[in-house]
């Protein structure tokens, strides 16, 4: 059995969740059987998107190497960051350390194609879509993406700051009417691209045909560490 290290607190509820998913996922009949975390939950990390859109000069990267210095010397055999934003910075964090880091971002791009789904239409951060993070992978993979008009996107942020980090309610309204424009769009399925929106996905009825991130940053870990339950492959909702 492998050990897990989880670079966490990016949000808090996100690395809860995601911690979850794992166990779900993990083909186990016992305790023992289940994978072994080293977990940083660690909030006080400056926030990704302020700084990728240079809305504050606070650089989260440093923070984020030190924690995952600190899980390498923990003997770790696998780093994941549950944090769709923070994988701006995966090239640096990857170089830094010798462990393996997961990259939600391409293991999406390989299920999907495993799937057969060739154009999709994204939720997540600003930083995240101004960044091109999902297309500058996607590109290799000949799945093409589609992304919420700029009002539609105003009521992704406002989901993921106002209502999912703020621990407030969310307006499901709100999310149909973005999934329903990327549909309109040609989308095959929505990815929930923030792990903050996965928490729709727990709570709320997200509806058929969405991916959440979150989800696949699971199964992935649980492949590289452990036994993975048959759900691995099922991970697009019906």
């Amino acid at each position: 059995m492998k050990k897990l290290g989880i670079i966490g607190g990016l949000g808090p509820m996100a690395t809860a969740y995601f911690m979850q998913r794992i166990i779900e996922l993990t083909d186990a009949a016992s305790d023992q059987e289940n994978i072994e975390m080293v977990v940083y939950n660690c909030p006080s990390i400056p926030d990704r998107t302020g700084y990728i859109l240079g809305r504050n000069k606070e650089n989260p990267l440093p923070k984020i190497l030190e924690l995952a210095h600190e899980l390498e010397r923990q003997n770790v055999d696998y780093i994941a960051i549950p944090c769709i934003t923070a994988h701006y910075f995966h090239p640096d964090i990857a170089k830094a350390v010798f462990v393996p880091v997961g990259n939600g971002i391409k293991e999406t791009a390989e299920y999907l194609v495993s799937a057969g789904v060739k154009k999709v239409g994204i939720m997540a951060t600003d930083g995240t879509v101004q960044m091109h993070l999902f297309d500058s992978v996607f590109k290799d993979f000949d799945i093409q993406c589609v992304y919420p008009d700029v009002e539609c996107q105003k009521l992704v942020m406002s989901i993921i700051y106002d209502d999912v980090k703020a621990g407030r309610r969310v307006n499901m309204e709100e999310f149909y009417t973005v999934k329903e424009q990327l549909f309109e769009a040609g989308a095959e399925v929505i990815i929930l691209g923030c792990t903050e929106l996965s928490i729709l996905k727990r709570d709320y009825e997200v509806g058929p045909r969405v991916l959440d991130i979150i989800d696949v940053l699971a199964a992935d870990c649980v492949n590289k560490c452990a036994v993975a339950r048959p759900e691995c492959q099922s991970l697009i909702t019906n």
